[in-house]
């Protein structure tokens, strides 16, 4: 009986897992990390190339790594467009946040000339002071190069805020926490002013 002839085990080609890893980097890419995963994606496209070439057909996979090479290479010629996105999305985060800054430190202005004024009146039979000159004695913590009579966003001058009621009696006025005494004379804050009132609390409103 004749023994039946062995049939030879063949391999089949299979596909190389680092040209599936440069395809998916370049997918990346070029849709959210950008060079973030495009200069992985180049060299596992790179050595998947390589890899394929030289095993004689056992390992599949060249067009994956090809395309991995191609978007890997597109995300550096967009750069430069995505880099402008993210600073066109960033820009107005910064200003808003540099607006907030400068509306703080006028608020703080203006609170600091308020109990000024305060401390002004108690010394001198609750009478609101005159000027400016009256009041400096009592301002405190002054910021250096910096003066406490300034806003950040006020360019018109040195002096940004106004007496209100000057030389009045707080008594002849009302209500010490519904009377303004000090005021920002420019509405700087997208059309709103900081004012002082008699009892010491500071407010952003739309002030006539």
């Amino acid at each position: 009986m004749e023994t039946p002839p062995t049939i030879p085990q063949v391999s089949l080609p299979r596909t190389a897992g680092i040209a599936i890893a440069s395809l998916v980097l370049g997918i990346l890419s070029v849709t959210c990390l950008s060079i973030l995963a495009g200069i992985p994606a180049l060299i596992c496209g790179a050595i998947a190339m390589q890899r394929i070439g030289r095993s004689g057909g056992a390992l599949l996979g060249k067009g994956q790594a090809l395309a991995g090479l191609i978007m890997g290479g597109i995300s550096f010629a967009l750069l430069p467009f995505t880099l402008g996105i993210g600073a066109g999305l960033l820009l107005p985060a910064v200003t808003n946040a540099r607006g907030a800054a400068q509306q703080a430190a006028c608020m703080s202005h203006v609170r600091q000339c308020t109990l000024a004024c305060t401390m002004y009146m108690q010394e001198h039979n609750n009478t609101l002071p005159m000027s400016w000159g009256d009041v400096e004695p009592f301002i405190g913590d002054k910021t250096p190069g910096q003066s406490v009579l300034h806003c950040p966003l006020n360019r018109t001058g040195p002096v940004s805020y106004e007496l209100v009621n000057t030389g009045k009696r707080l008594t002849d006025l009302g209500r010490p926490e519904e009377t303004v005494i000090v005021r920002e004379i420019a509405a700087s804050h997208h059309g709103k002013r900081v004012v002082g009132f008699a009892d010491g609390h500071v407010e952003l409103r739309a002030e006539r």
